[in-house]
């Protein structure tokens, strides 16, 4: 797996307005006013992208709010000091570049 450093400038490059933020000592990424389409529409909001294992899933992607009908099992979770929430969406593992990460979290509200 490439350093968080390499990874952090992946996704830098497809926002730059991302964040690098520490949860537990290791790094997650704050999307801010991250655009995706989610059931054919355009949605804009907050995302975190936390690409270890966390809460029983390999890697997770953090919403700042539900999808309504999208996603299953949506959860809410405290994490960098804030409420988020998450739909059940597991094994995109670890070692997943973090660009191709994401994308991968995304497929479970599109």
């Amino acid at each position: 797996m490439s350093e968080p450093a390499e990874e952090f400038a992946r996704l830098r490059a497809m926002h730059e307005s991302a964040r690098l933020l520490r949860e537990g000592g290791r790094a997650v990424v704050l999307l801010p006013a991250f655009g995706f389409t989610a059931a054919g529409q355009k949605v804009t909001m907050d995302l975190l992208l936390v690409p270890f294992a966390h809460s029983g899933y390999a890697t997770r992607l953090f919403f700042e709010r539900k999808i309504s009908c999208r996603g299953s099992n949506w959860a809410q979770h405290r994490v960098v000091d804030q409420n988020w929430w998450a739909p059940s969406w597991n094994h995109i593992p670890e070692s997943t570049r973090w660009p191709e990460m994401l994308r991968a979290h995304l497929r479970a509200v599109a």
